[in-house]
């Protein structure tokens, strides 16, 4: 009898331990050594500024993952996780849903030159199912209605049979970089046997004369989503992140970065006269901050600039001074740093269920100077009032606090005055 039980035991877990499998897509990356923070943010920590001077309005918003100001308004756009984007009235406080997304809604900008139209890059969220694909999307404010604009992409690799798409050069072990994008395609001509469904667009940057939209794509698998599908991304650390650049003129589009680590914020960087220049990106599950050199000596080289950050570093905002501020989502914790050290444990880690993997709710933010090379401020929370900042955007003396947190309440924001003395 007691011979029979322990076969049938270890036929169930036998069988558990196949069905929990990961699956093919989620590749273990290399070992990653994550350092002490860098003194140059430490010496700029200017204390807890959420728990001090947080204003919250908007009741009834939920977590969202974008803040976008309508030019000339006292109004902002929210592009929230119940997948419809909110509009929030700055001087009565108020919210109202205005239009609901085809996917999920992230990242977002304004064309410029116009105070009723703006793109949105759009993904899967926690595995739910669509009828239309992530991808590329352009709202009509006054109409309160999206089009697509683009939610296919070259091939530009060898596609597995798993819908993971592998890089097309032999240096498996760093980011590539395209001045000129890489099979620059037109929209129109891409088919099923040219080209593959973008399959997480996170966050873009679009250029000041509005002919470059720069799209970061984290991870490429079919299965590819934000919230409970980053996870699996967070703990591999697989070399999947790609960034794209849509042509709005010549409406086609091609491959500026691949090779990075979830390649999430990207940021446009100028010279004197104007000129695209580079790309500033965040390798959010990396905990690292990289420049993308476009131009220049460096073209084509891809520059860590700030590493082993306190904090997930996610969406990218400039404001009017030219100054970039960094939205930190979530802690570095010593079990994250330890695991990453130890990467044959990541397949037994990938058994689990995300939604049983705890989190830290300690958040934050930081601004460093326009070329990236100084930290002005820094500022942690615990998230006792507000967790998951995936992104801070300066609007006229107030730094709007997006909270992806899915239990989020409303709008939140600190007077810039309190982080940066004018």
């Amino acid at each position: 009898m007691l011979k029979r039980i322990t076969i049938a035991t270890t036929f169930i877990m036998a069988a558990g331990w196949f069905l929990t499998a990961p699956a093919s897509y989620h590749e273990v990356g290399e070992v990653r050594t994550l350092g002490d923070v860098p003194e140059a943010i430490s010496n700029a920590d200017v204390g807890d500024i959420i728990a001090r001077d947080l204003v919250s309005l908007g009741d009834g918003v939920p977590g969202h993952d974008e803040i976008l100001h309508i030019p000339g308004s006292n109004k902002v756009l929210v592009s929230a996780r119940d997948e419809w984007i909110w509009q929030v009235d700055l001087a009565t406080k108020q919210a109202k849903r205005l239009v609901f997304s085809p996917v999920s809604p992230t990242g977002s900008r304004m064309v410029p030159g116009s105070d009723n139209l703006a793109y949105f890059c759009m993904a899967r969220l926690d595995y739910h199912s669509y009828d239309q694909g992530p991808g590329l999307y352009l709202l009509d404010i006054e109409k309160a209605s999206f089009t697509p604009v683009l939610t296919r992409v070259p091939l530009t690799g060898r596609l597995r049979e798993d819908g993971l798409e592998l890089p097309n050069f032999d240096e498996k072990s760093k980011a590539k970089v395209y001045a000129q994008p890489l099979l620059e395609t037109p929209v129109a001509s891409l088919n099923k046997s040219n080209s593959r469904p973008m399959q997480f667009c996170n966050d873009l940057d679009v250029s000041r004369d509005g002919k470059h939209v720069y799209m970061s794509e984290p991870f490429n698998h079919p299965k590819a989503s934000s919230g409970l599908g980053a996870i699996p991304e967070a703990i591999t650390l697989a070399r999947n992140g790609r960034v794209w650049r849509y042509n709005t003129e010549t409406e086609e589009v091609g491959l500026v970065v691949e090779n990075s680590i979830f390649a999430d914020g990207v940021l446009i960087e100028y010279d004197e006269q104007g000129n695209e220049t580079g790309l500033l990106i965040t390798e959010t599950v990396n905990f690292l901050i990289s420049r993308a050199h476009l131009t220049g000596p460096k073209a084509e080289s891809y520059e860590i600039l700030w590493d082993n950050l306190p904090s997930m570093p996610d969406g990218l905002d400039r404001d009017k001074d030219g100054r970039v501020w960094v939205g930190l989502i979530k802690d570095r914790s010593p079990m994250v740093t330890w695991l990453h050290k130890n990467p044959w444990l990541k397949p037994l880690i990938l058994r689990v269920p995300a939604s049983w993997l705890s989190s830290s709710g300690g958040t934050g933010f930081m601004v460093l100077s326009e070329d990236a090379s100084e930290v002005l401020a820094y500022s942690h929370h615990s998230g006792e009032k507000v967790r998951d900042l995936s992104v801070v955007i300066p609007v006229e003396g107030k730094l709007f606090l997006s909270s992806f947190f899915k239990d989020n309440n409303g709008v939140h924001y600190v007077p810039i005055n309190s982080v940066l003395k004018e």
